[in-house]
């Protein structure tokens, strides 16, 4: 490759000019100039460094990839010096053919990580790399990566996909059972991992498994009694660093090229732009916002500046640039027709790191990568008014409350109320002059639409932190006076108006064969995304695989707590002893038969220890879209793509809360759907699954 060559209508030398801007990132290019006798010899066993994070690679396209590591002195007092690296990248894993031998500095001011982008390489193709430190140390494993098949290549691709890993919840070995899968494939092993976010928490104190000493600056005070939040950069630093002493994780890091997202947990739980949450009224905190952006770009190999995209889309993902802010709150800031906050400190600290992007996999992948928190307008329903309403800030909140709240100054075709009736009370409407809601900001939303009409790939999975597909529950069905609730309004089923306009989009353009790709819920479920769920005629335009956490608590287990605690009346909807349906020694998850099949289901079944008198009593118009529901589970996902079809399996391994050491979490069943493609003005079609091992309850 020239230095005039071009990728996507930009040069070579002006993308490697846009990479090297901000200085923490390296590029080097294969097979150009390699220095006769710069190989370092391999010590036995390095005395000086360490390599304590192990090694990763990033964002693969069909001639780069971005290589990550991150080095410690063991002698602290030069703990504030910059270490000189050797990197080798190799065709093979014995490093006799080297491509790529440079020295790159691990910098100090950038926590000793260090990024480099290797281009020049060959599309679809193994490379193997290490870094060398100065006395030879290397990284316990040697790191594996795969550049990207060229964009007109007929190849199937497979990856798997993964969210939520809470260290202090469980341990990682779901991974383990993903490397051992890989290595049995061989050939038809995983092309790349896809994490949806939360690769880290910000909170330590309060875990059920594993326990985070205290971070460096104390902490702030959470809503989780004695958890601390993260509020500096040393304190996100100190989160990685921590998570990546998880064996299983640093090995598949090494082993996988990972394309990552975020959720809210690399900053702050359920937060919209730079506003934190744990207090009802919010607060923003540009300041951590900030850093907690800055350790994401020091600790996660991600292509960004200089990212190719779509041909026709203007690329928008952008390095991390140190920002000046200040924590003047910006929640009472007058907002712009996209709901962003138009303070400064504000807008700096989301500003200072854009991570929505779009990558290629050769003639049937298109990976359309979404950030859902850094633009987003605040929860329809004001949190002060959601615990009133329900006790909790985002859950279990009514329907047409949400929608009213949403729609803003739209509601009721521009006229909306200008106050609420909640039971016997009624409210001021705090929305009522409001834009509509948003969860992805008017320029993001441009360019996802464009990417989606644009691409010629077979198929466009969309990667989105939170879930498009409604979690309901028909409390009418036991309660004539109750209305239905919305089970978090955090996921796109608090952003209906918005929802209702990407899919409106999708139907009105004739794009097919978007499958999206979620997690954050803690639970799997599939089904598929209607234009409008509130239509009644609603056409499915699309499909949805979410998946579990790797490690954090799943969502049954959290709800069962909850209602555990004495005889709640919500229990029966939630949880049962399995003795009840002869099963003792057991509990029944009546959560995934609530979102099934409905609140009487449950309540019927619950009642009469029938599961059949149950399952009579269901109600057809709950959340028909849903195809599965596996509420209580751990895992991951893996997705087979080419231009026959999709295929989709969500596998459940034992839970997270113990460690199953080098054999990985056993598999306690794979969920499996088949999809063939739809064309335009096709609507989508999604079978029920084929289950192998344990199903769940209550189709077990």
């Amino acid at each position: 490759m020239t230095s005039q060559t071009k990728t996507g209508g930009i040069s070579r030398r002006s993308f490697l000019d846009l990479m090297l801007a901000a200085g923490a990132m390296t590029a080097v290019t294969a097979g150009a100039g390699l220095v006769p006798g710069l190989r370092t010899a391999l010590a036995a066993a390095g005395e000086s460094f360490h390599f304590p994070q192990g090694l990763a690679s990033g964002d693969p396209m069909p001639d780069r990839v971005v290589l990550w590591t991150r080095v410690e002195a063991k002698d602290p007092a030069a703990a504030a010096r910059p270490v000189d690296l050797t990197l080798h990248v190799s065709e093979t894993p014995d490093f006799a053919t080297v491509v790529v031998e440079r020295t790159v500095a691990a910098r100090p001011e950038h926590d000793h990580t260090v990024r480099v982008l290797v281009d020049g390489l060959r599309p679809d193709r193994v490379y193997h790399y290490r870094f060398v430190a100065p006395d030879g140390a290397v990284p316990e494993f040697t790191g594996r990566t795969r550049t990207a098949p060229a964009p007109d290549a007929d190849r199937t691709v497979r990856l798997a996909f993964v969210s939520c890993q809470n260290f202090e919840d469980g341990f990682y070995g779901a991974y383990r059972t993903l490397l051992k899968q890989d290595a049995a494939a061989g050939a038809d092993g995983i092309d790349f991992v896809l994490h949806l976010g939360d690769q880290i928490y910000e909170t330590v104190g309060g875990g059920h498994a594993r326990t985070i000493p205290p971070l460096p600056s104390g902490g702030g005070e959470t809503k989780w009694g004695a958890a601390r939040n993260a509020l500096t950069l040393e304190d996100f630093r100190y989160l990685y660093r921590t998570y990546l002493s998880d064996p299983d994780y640093r090995e598949a890091r090494a082993r996988f090229p990972f394309i990552s997202i975020w959720d809210d947990h690399e900053f702050v739980n359920d937060y919209w732009q730079s506003v934190i949450t744990y207090t009802p009224a919010g607060k923003s905190a540009p300041t951590t916002k900030a850093a907690a952006n800055q350790a994401w770009f020091e600790y996660i190999p991600a292509l960004l500046t200089g990212t190719v995209g779509v041909p026709g889309v203007a690329p928008a993902a952008k390095d991390f640039q140190p920002v000046s802010v200040t924590d003047v709150d910006a929640t009472h800031a007058p907002v712009d027709d996209d709901n962003l906050l138009q303070e400064p400190n504000n807008l700096a600290a989301i500003g200072s790191l854009t991570i929505y992007r779009s990558l290629r996999f050769g003639r049937h992948v298109e990976l359309v990568l979404t950030d859902t928190r850094s633009y987003r307008s605040d929860h329809a329903v004001p949190d002060e008014l959601g615990i009133a309403v329900s006790g909790q800030a985002t859950y279990m909140l009514p329907l047409p409350l949400v929608a009213v709240m949403d729609a803003g100054r739209t509601a009721n075709g521009g006229n909306p109320p200008a106050v609420l009736t909640l039971g016997d009370k009624q409210v001021p409407n705090p929305r009522k002059d409001s834009p509509a809601g948003t969860l992805l900001g008017g320029p993001q939303k441009t360019w996802l639409k464009e990417t989606l009409v644009r691409s010629d790939a077979t198929w466009k999975l969309l990667a989105t932190s939170v879930p498009f597909l409604p979690m309901r529950v028909d409390m009418a069905r036991i309660d004539p006076k109750a209305q239905t609730l919305v089970l978090t309004a955090d996921a796109w089923d608090g952003y209906l108006a918005e929802r209702r306009e990407l899919m409106g989009f999708l139907r009105s353009r004739g794009v097919g064969n978007v499958v999206s790709l979620s997690g954050d819920h803690h639970q799997s479920f599939a089904g598929l995304i209607y234009d409008d769920y509130e239509a009644a005629e609603p056409v499915p335009v699309s499909m949805e695989f979410s998946i579990t956490g790797v490690a954090s608590t799943p969502v049954f287990q959290a709800f069962a707590a909850a209602v555990s605690k004495d005889e709640n009346p919500l229990k029966p909807l939630i949880v049962a002893d399995g003795a009840v349906f002869g099963r003792p020694g057991t509990v029944a998850e009546m959560l995934n038969m609530t979102l099934r099949y409905g609140t009487l289901a449950s309540v019927t079944a619950v009642k009469t220890g029938d599961l059949a008198q149950g399952l009579a009593a269901r109600n057809p118009a709950q959340n028909p879209h849903l195809r599965y529901v596996d509420s209580n589970s751990n895992g991951f996902g893996l997705v087979t793509v080419d231009a026959r079809g999709t295929r989709v399996e969500l596998v459940t391994v034992a839970p997270a809360r113990r460690s199953y050491g080098p054999d990985g979490a056993p598999v306690l069943r794979t969920a499996r759907f088949d999809i063939a493609p739809w064309g335009e003005g096709a609507p989508a079609v999604l079978d029920e699954p084929a289950i192998e091992g344990e199903k769940p309850f209550p189709l077990a």
